[in-house]
């Protein structure tokens, strides 16, 4: 999908992701807010996630999937305090193994005349109906994960 790009301009839109941002962080692993290098330990990379209240992220079995970059400490933080749905409900997590997984986009169907939206959707890469889809956010899965209780933001 393709967006405006204007660096250092303009105030956050929480919930309005930028794809090309969100997919450059995802990809090189570099923190959600401020593009630098995550906290790492050695229990694993910081990544802070929006979950429902009193839920942990959502595990299929095989891992998260989440759209979302990791994080450093200092914009944990900065996070925690401004951005509206970690209000509701976060995990902080640590973890030591990311595989990039498919992208979050969306559904279409071509007719003689227009493109029908369907719905947003999910899919791994491999999949045929990738084909059908316009990607607005790249998919990571988390696997090899821990709570991280031992750094909670302050």
């Amino acid at each position: 999908m393709r967006q405006v790009h204007a660096p250092d301009q303009g105030v956050p839109q929480y919930g309005k992701i930028h794809s090309a941002r969100q997919r450059h962080a995802v990809l090189h692993l570099l923190c959600q807010i401020c593009a630098q290098e995550p906290d790492e330990n050695p229990d694993g990379v910081l990544w802070l996630l929006p979950t429902l209240p009193g839920r942990p992220p959502e595990d299929d079995g095989d891992g998260i999937i989440t759209t979302y970059p990791p994080i450093c400490q200092p914009c944990s933080r900065l996070a925690l305090r401004q951005c509206p749905p970690l209000r509701r409900g976060y995990a902080l997590l640590r973890v030591r193994d990311v595989q990039v997984h498919g992208i979050h986009g969306a559904a279409f169907t071509l007719t003689a005349s227009r493109a029908v939206l369907h719905e947003a959707v999910e899919h791994a890469y491999g999949d045929p109906a990738l084909a059908k889809v316009v990607a607005v956010q790249q998919l990571l899965r988390l696997t090899d994960y821990q709570a991280a209780g031992d750094t909670e933001p302050q």
